[in-house]
């Protein structure tokens, strides 16, 4: 059996991130080491041959419903109803040999409550074979993955960062020996310097021109009584700092540290999110191209980064291209994929099917109301086609035209929201000229729709002009909403998009799933969602790319989608008057009424912006939420909701369609208004205060990591032109959380950092390398769910999570979906909102592709 999940893994840690394999020092008598506990072995995927003995009874409502035996081993299996792909089957991993450390261990007795290796007597330590004695001892734990070993049996790889206070100094070039419970000798020298977990720096690099800072500070964990320690014992804004060029090791600038954000100053609700001072080392105003790192002074070296003119270029094109490799319906092969292929999936010409169902996306617990969409769907009377021994079932309820958009969050749904993307990537071709010619080396890339190997049309007569060259974004943007192109009804009606049966069945593929495919059925809300965004990529088409015939296409199809939904949404009564309250008040309208009503004004705008419907027009002016003209408008029509859509009605008035002025006025003041009223977002590191967010912490999922501000920024830029030179650095600044300047010191998107996330959540081909690009939300959103403790038990230390500073909330598996999974109109599209915005003003556009 090979092992490359731990071979990987090590040589990874060795290669990329000197911590691991080194001692690391703080201030005279502190040293700290890492302890890797805990690795896999995971044979490769093998197809099932007809003459093989299978023992496999699949339930695709289950996530082990596909576990079974093959010629008498363990695993689990894909699904089998692909007629172009074999059957797959994966034998459970394995821990490596004595690779699991039992000194970090707790058990349910009085004696196990603490585990051996938190004792400090426990550990044998020596300085120049001099044994010295530890007076305090702190640890900090995280997964960086989680294996499940067998049905409801999971285990991970842990990080464990231990940091020793010492009795007495020590010396510089002294040798040190550490021996603790379980965990053999790890032998140092006390280098002149030498990385340090305390230094957070942006891994990608920093502009020439704009602002370069780096986060100085660490919480180190508990002792074994349960208190804290951390960085503030040695710092102080008397500690210098140097910035040395890798080079030649030349020293290019100094300085001292500025204390930036105290431990005793919350951020939000009394609590403060760094459990430790967090200091500043301001080297903004190096002005030269190079690599550098940063060495503080008692506590060592930042990883290496470099000063560019464009330092976040591969950024936008890796945040652009992970879309590539999220299509459903489409094969990930060379030379597209760079490096990575995935069978082409979810398509009918490989056997696989959808079922037609009449549920609504926006009446189950992924749209707008609480009911549980895999319950709703399970009840569906629908067969079981494509797994061994299912029930057949008539072929009039299948929808042979489901399939095209992407796939969401790790696992493979395709919902209307993710048409925001849509929105969002022609929005991005119509804002900044640079972007129209990114080169995403995607089978489109370079060609009319009209083209061959152009599968998003959604039939043989949707062809475009046949000769204009359509951008790559756009090229992606058409594949993402071609589900909903080919599967809108006659009379303009538009469903909900794609549901499986279960999120996520071990041993499930996408190209030969276990679960059940259905698509749902047509809904005013969904209608005005795809109105919303296919008006908007229509009108791109037409008057920024210059294909009039597919930009007028997608316009007609929208407003198609937009009728239907008026007809549909306004027979309900939606807004008949309701008692008043007891105490002589307006009660607040019913949930669904809300929410459709958002989604029906933001594609007004759109609408009215690409067609000039003047029944468009009304319904945006009655019921704005800045001046609307009705004497009754829609209740609850909320400003930072479609946010985008504003701008289209400014536009429309731009481009010579009739608007009104105070409507006009109180929407750019807003605009204004809104970039100006928080504290920088990109000073997230610590430094600004979320009392400004009303929804709470929740946010940290999509704010830090994704630069969740720079939406706002991009909108002001939208509407105005420009951007004030403080704005512009503040969506440099929101880069770096995100791209390792963090406490974890980990990049949360793939291929852009030092030490990347180490497992993100992706269920297609468990233990293949993630997709490049791929971006997690890092820090933890709120409490862990039971399950997610569950699966990690006994790998995060300190185990209470409350007892974690927020921004320390970094926890690396897959299994903590709060940290590690990712959402496609949510963190992934702000930073891809953030990407474009960032780059606008480098003096050389992103690179192309080398071929």
């Amino acid at each position: 059996m090979s092992a490359p999940i731990a071979i990987a893994l090590v040589s990874s840690l060795r290669a990329e991130n000197p911590s691991e394999t080194q001692l690391r020092f703080v201030g005279d008598d502190t040293v700290q080491i890492t302890v890797i506990d805990t690795l896999f072995e995971r044979s490769d995927p093998v197809a099932v041959k007809p003459e093989d003995n299978r023992e496999w009874v699949p339930d695709p409502y289950v996530s082990f419903g596909s576990v079974g035996r093959l010629n008498g081993q363990d695993g689990y299996f894909s699904g089998d109803a692909n007629v172009t792909q074999p059957q797959l089957f994966m034998a459970w991993p394995k821990v490596v040999p004595d690779s699991r450390l039992s000194g970090f261990r707790t058990g349910s007795e009085p004696h196990q409550q603490h585990a051996l290796a938190d004792q400090p007597e426990g550990w044998s330590v020596t300085v120049n074979g001099q044994p010295v004695t530890v007076v305090a001892l702190y640890r900090k734990s995280t997964p960086i993955r989680t294996e499940s070993l067998d049905v409801r049996r999971w285990d991970s790889t842990k990080r464990h960062i231990l940091t020793f206070v010492l009795d007495q100094p020590i010396p510089q070039g002294a040798e040190l020996s550490f021996k603790g419970p379980t965990v053999a000798t790890i032998q140092g020298y006390k280098p002149v310097t030498a990385f340090s977990e305390a230094v957070h720096v942006c891994q990608a690099g920093y502009p020439v021109k704009g602002p370069k800072k780096a986060y100085v500070g660490e919480w180190w964990g508990h002792d074994k009584n349960g208190m804290p320690g951390n960085t503030d014992v040695i710092l102080t804004e008397q500690t210098g700092w140097r910035l040395i060029d890798e080079l030649d090791r030349t020293v290019v600038r100094t300085g001292t540290l500025e204390l930036v954000k105290p431990a005793t100053e919350p951020h939000w609700n009394e609590e403060n999110f760094n459990g430790c001072d967090i200091y500043q080392a301001d080297f903004s105003d190096l002005d030269r191209n190079g690599d550098y790192h940063l060495h503080v002074d008692g506590l060592g070296d930042s990883f290496p980064f470099k000063v560019s003119d464009a330092p976040y270029a591969d950024a936008l094109r890796l945040a652009a291209r992970w879309y590539y490799h999220q299509r459903s319906g489409c094969e990930i092969a060379e030379p597209y994929g760079e490096g990575r292929t995935r069978p082409r999936n979810g398509h009918p010409e490989d056997g696989l099917v959808v079922w037609q169902t009449d549920v609504q996306l926006g009446r189950t617990s992924e749209g707008y109301d609480g009911s549980s969409v895999f319950k709703i769907l399970r009840e569906q009377p629908i067969g079981n086609a494509g797994l061994s021994g299912s029930t057949a079932a008539w072929s009039e309820d299948l929808n042979p035209n489901a399939w095209g958009g992407w796939h969401d969050a790790g696992d493979w749904d395709r919902r209307i929201q993710h048409t925001d993307v849509v929105y969002h990537m022609a929005h991005i071709i119509e804002a900044f000229d640079y972007a129209r010619t990114l080169d995403l080396n995607i089978p489109e890339s370079g060609k009319p729709f009209s083209d061959e190997s152009v599968r998003a049309r959604k039939n043989s007569e949707d062809r475009g002009d046949g000769e204009t060259v359509l951008p790559d974004l756009i090229h992606e943007a058409l594949w993402g909403i071609s589900l909903w192109r080919r599967t809108q009804r006659e009379d303009g009606g538009i469903g909900g998009g794609v549901e499986y049966s279960n999120s996520g069945i071990f041993g499930s593929v996408s190209w030969n799933p276990v679960q059940i495919a259905y698509c749902y059925g047509p809904e005013d809300w969904a209608s005005y969602w795809f109105a919303f965004s296919a008006a908007k990529l229509g009108h791109v088409i037409k008057h920024v790319c210059g294909d009039t015939t597919l930009g007028d296409s997608l316009i007609d199809e929208a407003v198609h989608a937009w009728y239907w939904a008026e007809q549909e949404f306004l027979s309900k009564n939606p807004y008949a008057p309701a008692p008043l309250n007891e105490d002589g008040t307006e009660p607040k309208p019913e949930k669904w009424v809300s929410v459709v009503s958002r989604s029906r004004v933001a594609a007004a705008a759109s609408i009215y912006r690409a067609s000039g419907d003047a029944t468009a027009l009304k319904v945006f002016e009655d019921n704005n939420p800045f001046e609307p003209l009705s004497d009754n408008p829609a209740k609850e029509i909320q400003r930072e909701i479609f946010q985008f859509s504003y701008y289209d009605y400014l536009q429309a008035g731009q481009e010579g369609r009739p608007t009104n002025p105070e409507i006009v006025e109180s929407i750019r003041g807003w605009i204004r208004y809104r970039v100006k009223r928080a504290e920088r977002m990109g000073r997230d590191f610590g430094v600004h205060s979320t009392a400004t967010y009303p929804w709470g912490p929740g946010w940290l999922r999509f704010g830090p990591g994704s630069n969740w501000r720079a939406a706002h920024f991009a909108l002001y830029f939208a509407a105005n032109g420009e951007l004030p030179p403080e704005m512009q650095a503040a969506v440099v600044e929101g880069m770096w959380f995100g791209l390792g300047c963090n406490p974890a010191n980990v990049s949360f998107v793939q291929g852009l950092g030092r030490r990347d996330y180490a497992d993100p959540l992706l269920i297609d081909g468990r233990g293949k390398p993630p997709i490049p690009g791929q971006i997690s939300f890092g820090v933890a959103g709120g409490v862990m769910h039971k399950w997610e403790q569950q699966k990690t038990e006994g790998s995060i230390y300190p185990a209470d999570q409350l007892a974690w500073p927020k921004y320390a909330q970094i926890f690396e598996s897959r299994t903590i979906a709060i940290s590690s999974e990712h959402d496609i109109k949510a963190n992934a599209m702000e930073w891809l909102i953030a990407c474009a915005m960032v780059n606008y003003q480098a003096p050389e556009a992103p690179p192309e592709h080398d071929e």
